[in-house]
């Protein structure tokens, strides 16, 4: 079975897993072969198949799925394919190595009087003992040692004796390449507003992948996501991507456009996106566009104010767009609304129909780049 939490899975749940998902491509490549010269379905594909790759990955790492790769190895005659399956069983003892370590460090963290995984520590229900798990977000490098309460400054690996900051997102170790942190003065004002303000970690840009695996989990869980656009994995490649200390949250910069923005329920650090909006604030991000749904409101009170709108177009409707789910909102068609970053307007409100109405969304663009604060 498998262990809890960050530690490594096992074959049955993942067999299971990875059938799903091979399902998804095999879906997702009939799509397109019915239309393909469609655009979005040549996003679901890619999309579907990446994570098809990183389920891949993680079967690899059970027992069973070493076992298959070893049998391939051995019953292979081609030189190039046993390499390959070679290269992929050495990548599945490596990660299931890093699962156990992980498993480990959030056991040692724990304290006497939390307990261990072995003791039952009450119930959710009747003769079901619940599991106790330090939760564990950050790591250091290499060297070992408890992950560190202070981590406002990254620590990089050409600094002489220094460490490098890990983070375990989706299973997998990243090292981040840098760190984020809002001014003692701001994180209080967070604070006192029963707000979350994270430090937040940007990735590399070989790390996309695993912000666009949060955004499409998200999707699968929340039944208005399709008002949030989820980008290539090409994509966000370009960007710049911050995430908190679990990965489940985060908010990207696309040039001067905050774009992507996302918070799972079960993220350790709740109700941070209005921090987040601020970290990305301070790092260039000066407007944003969204469907004039709940999310203006959001974004007023973050500083952003409404200079420009355009109509709803059928045409355009999102992915998995639902006109009942939304339905509340312009009969479910809601204009997009252009906004631009105002640090006066900080804890503002949304007056909704603000903005003069444009006829290209390239306008809405220009009326936000063009915005200055009076």
């Amino acid at each position: 079975m498998c262990k809890p939490k960050p530690g490594p899975r096992c074959t049955p749940h993942m067999r299971a897993r990875l059938d799903q998902v091979a399902a998804r491509v095999q879906v997702a490549r009939a799509r397109l072969a019915e239309n393909p010269t469609h655009g979005r379905l040549h996003r679901r594909l890619a999309a579907a198949e990446a994570d098809h790759a990183h389920t891949l990955a993680l079967y690899d790492s059970t027992p069973g799925g070493q076992h298959e790769l070893r049998a391939a190895i051995e019953a292979s005659g081609d030189l190039s394919d046993r390499d390959a399956l070679t290269a992929r069983l050495r990548d599945a003892e490596r990660l299931r190595a890093e699962q156990t370590d992980a498993l480990r460090r959030a056991r040692a963290g724990q304290t006497d009087e939390e307990g261990t995984d072995d003791v039952p520590r009450g119930t959710d229900d009747a003769g079901a003992p619940r599991e106790v798990l330090a939760p564990v977000r950050v790591e250091p490098g290499a060297t070992g040692g408890p992950a560190q309460e202070d981590r406002a400054t990254l620590h990089r690996p050409e600094d002489p004796g220094g460490r490098s900051t890990r983070l375990l997102i989706n299973d997998r170790a990243i090292t981040p390449a840098a760190e984020h942190t809002l001014t003692e003065a701001e994180r209080e004002r967070f604070t006192a507003a029963g707000m979350s303000a994270p430090t937040l970690y940007e990735l590399a840009p070989h790390d996309s992948g695993v912000y666009r695996a949060q955004m499409l989990e998200l999707t699968e869980k929340n039944p208005y996501a399709a008002s949030v656009y989820v980008y290539d994995e090409d994509e966000y490649r370009q960007m710049r991507l911050l995430v908190t200390d679990d990965g489940r949250a985060g908010v990207a910069l696309k040039g001067d456009e905050i774009v992507s923005a996302f918070a799972h329920k079960d993220c350790a650090h709740p109700k941070s996106v209005q921090s987040m909006l601020s970290q990305a604030t301070a790092l260039g991000g000066h407007r944003l566009d969204c469907f004039d749904t709940v999310l203006p409101d959001l974004y007023a009170d973050a500083g952003f104010v409404p200079v420009a709108r355009l109509k709803w177009n059928d045409d355009y409707a999102p992915d998995g767009w639902d006109y009942d789910t939304f339905r509340a909102f312009n009969d479910g068609r809601p204009d997009v609304v252009f906004m631009a970053y105002d640090p006066d307007r900080v804890g503002g409100d949304y007056t909704p129909g603000a903005g003069e109405y444009v006829d290209e969304y390239d306008d809405g663009i220009a009326r936000a780049r063009q915005y200055r604060p009076r």
